[in-house]
């Protein structure tokens, strides 16, 4: 039979598609994973993995054995969660989060010093991947918790609301309205406004809220990223509404643009915590939530104090 090394072995290469980046994430040497994946093959009588010297790729019988793998993997972290339980000063699992990219970086910069503070044995790791990818990984087990700037609604999923967060105006610091503390949704009339691309929640709301006040929303020059926004922004293409925590990680240190909060009807993004439904884990992944949620609550407005779905 396959043992647990060789499965996370299979698991941390379908991860990175890569066999230095696989030992480095199990603290291996390379030849010994790759003598352990052959191991591995051997045992179950099939091609797992093609190695070229260009690239790594799964098998499509890889690409199964590791989802599967995964799972063991996950369920053996709940079982050694379990045991030590009820000992505070037990070391815990570790703990894989999967953000998306316009969250992880500005959350967890804010989160995670309280977040070692509460759990100082706590495993950490981190990796970013687009929503549905982070929901897929979420089910099969390669992922403990995601963090969402939407909620899901699944009955296989728990999700927590951690913070309501208001998006600001950001626009070139020689604009006639950076003058101003705060911004008006009537100011923006006739103002171009540069968005998220399609398929962003963001972007639906700065939408709505530029047909609301006669603003011009820039269907030609949407930015993939906040960063890309921001660059836009500092170009004078236009002016942006981009959220507080990315604004203060990487607007208030710019010299070129500034944000301003807007007085009335600021568009929010609801960012969560989700993970396995009745997950052995479950008390943990609540302890981490309120921890979150207690960090980030200067930057929130309104209630985002429980679990349950975003609002709409």
């Amino acid at each position: 039979m396959p043992t647990f090394q060789q499965l996370r072995y299979l698991a941390a290469i379908a991860d990175t598609l890569n066999f230095s980046r696989a030992a480095e994430a199990c603290r291996v040497a390379q030849p010994t994973l790759s003598m352990q994946l052959k191991e591995l093959e051997r045992k179950l009588d099939a091609r797992l993995v093609e190695r070229t010297r260009a690239r790594v790729i799964l098998t499509p019988i890889g690409h199964e054995v590791a989802r599967r793998a995964r799972a063991i993997i996950a369920d053996l972290e709940d079982i050694r969660e379990i045991s030590h339980r009820n000992d505070p000063d037990a070391p815990q699992a570790m703990l894989q989060i999967g953000v998306v990219q316009t969250v992880g970086a500005y959350v967890l910069s804010v989160a995670m010093p309280a977040l070692r503070d509460r759990f100082p044995n706590m495993r950490i790791w981190v990796r970013e991947e687009r929503s549905d990818m982070l929901v897929r990984q979420l089910r099969d087990g390669a992922q403990d918790v995601i963090l969402l700037p939407d909620g899901v609604e699944r009955k296989d999923l728990e999700c927590h609301r951690l913070l309501v967060e208001p998006l600001q105006v950001v626009l070139p610091a020689d604009h006639p309205l950076a003058r101003q503390d705060h911004i008006a949704p009537h100011d923006l009339a006739g103002q171009t406004i540069l968005t998220m691309e399609c398929g962003h929640r963001l972007h639906d709301q700065i939408m709505h809220l530029c047909n609301d006040v006669g603003a011009i929303h820039a269907r030609d020059y949407e930015g993939a990223t906040l960063d890309t926004l921001r660059q836009m922004v500092a170009t004078g293409m236009g002016i942006s509404l981009l959220p507080s925590l990315y604004i203060r990680s990487e607007v208030m240190r710019e010299q070129l643009v500034v944000a301003r909060p807007m007085s009335s009807r600021a568009p929010v993004r609801h960012i969560s915590l989700v993970w396995r439904r009745n997950a052995p884990r479950e008390q943990t992944y609540g302890a981490i939530a309120a921890s979150l949620r207690e960090s980030l609550r200067p930057w929130g407005v309104g209630d985002a104090t429980g679990p349950g779905q975003p609002a709409r």
